[in-house]
């Protein structure tokens, strides 16, 4: 994903500011040792925690502060001030954290802090599962099988997707990969060296058609049968197929996986019109993405306004 590596802005941490700058609830951004850092105080206590979001570089000053935790502005990733834990998707990676020193009125950040371990997965009254099936190849399934694997879980892992591409960032499907500003190795949540390494047996292209859940077995379309202790179902959505005729043809797109993306980005370079079925958020990105390939784009929506359901008549118009 597209990442900004402009110097870094603010005063020198280092050096420090008056902790009159920092009020309290306030943020600000400064620079230690050529990496931006977020300030945020809480009463009488400072947390400096890195300044951009580890999804997709989204500035966290702009951020919503609650508690110990900062939320960005583009996605609504969580992250724990304290530890840089990243508490809720779409980021996967932790923040870095520094340390803070208050001394004669002024504020110093000294170092960065080693990431804590991550916390042992918690043993259930009982025994602890052997196998865990994750049915569903996107971000949620995805951040099950690592956050088991942060987690210190060392049992088997088996991850069945539909996909022929192993987990990725859809986000970038509509923004920057369809608009030809990111390459395709942006793409992948992991490289695919990431699921050997920490054992998750990703499966592609592996279509699930029951579940026997007395038996505790997974059917797959190709006739065989997967056992499994606890099983967890993150299939996700599916886009709108509209039921009208042409919408089978060749040169009608669905936007979903990598694969979909692909499609539309080959038919986009020899194309010179293109119409958008959907005026909500990646409908919207996907327009925007195909105007940067310099394609004219008519998006058609049963509302008022574009985003109106989403966002209200205001920002409707405004947009």
């Amino acid at each position: 994903m597209a990442q900004d590596h402009a110097q870094p802005s603010g005063p020198d941490l280092v050096r420090g500011i008056a902790l009159a700058e920092l009020a309290d609830g306030g943020k600000l951004v400064g620079h230690f040792g050529g990496e931006e850092v977020l300030l945020l105080r809480r009463g009488t206590e400072i947390f400096a925690v890195g300044a951009h979001c580890t999804h997709y570089h989204g500035p966290l000053v702009d951020g919503l502060a609650v508690d110990e935790t900062i939320r960005c502005p583009w996605h609504h990733a969580c992250f724990d001030l304290r530890t840089g834990e990243a508490l809720r998707a779409p980021a996967l990676r932790p923040v870095a954290c520094w340390s803070v020193e208050q001394r004669d009125g002024k504020i110093f950040v000294r170092g960065k802090q080693a990431q804590p371990k991550p916390k042992a997965v918690g043993k259930p009254s009982g025994e602890t599962p052997k196998r865990i099936v994750i049915v569903g190849g996107g971000a949620a399934g995805f951040a099950a099988a690592e956050g088991l694997r942060r987690g210190q879980y060392e049992g088997s892992i088996v991850m069945l997707s539909n996909d022929d591409a192993a987990p990725v960032d859809r986000p970038n499907l509509s923004k920057d990969y369809l608009a030809g500003k990111a390459p395709e190795d942006w793409v992948p949540l992991r490289p695919d060296s990431f699921y050997s390494k920490n054992r998750i047996d990703l499966r592609l292209n592996a279509n699930v058609t029951g579940i026997d859940a007395s038996s505790r077995e997974v059917a797959l379309a190709d006739g065989s049968k997967l056992p499994y202790d606890r099983l967890l179902l993150a299939t996700g959505a599916e886009p709108v197929r509209l039921p009208i005729p042409g919408a089978d043809q060749t040169h009608v797109f669905t936007l979903r996986s990598l694969a979909d993306s692909r499609a539309i980005i080959e038919r986009a370079e020899t194309s010179r019109r293109a119409v958008v079925l959907g005026a909500g958020f990646i409908g919207l990105e996907v327009a925007a993405s195909l105007r940067a390939r310099d394609i004219e784009v008519h998006v058609v929506a049963p509302d008022t306004r574009p985003m109106e359901r989403i966002l209200g008549p205001e920002m409707g118009d405004f947009l």
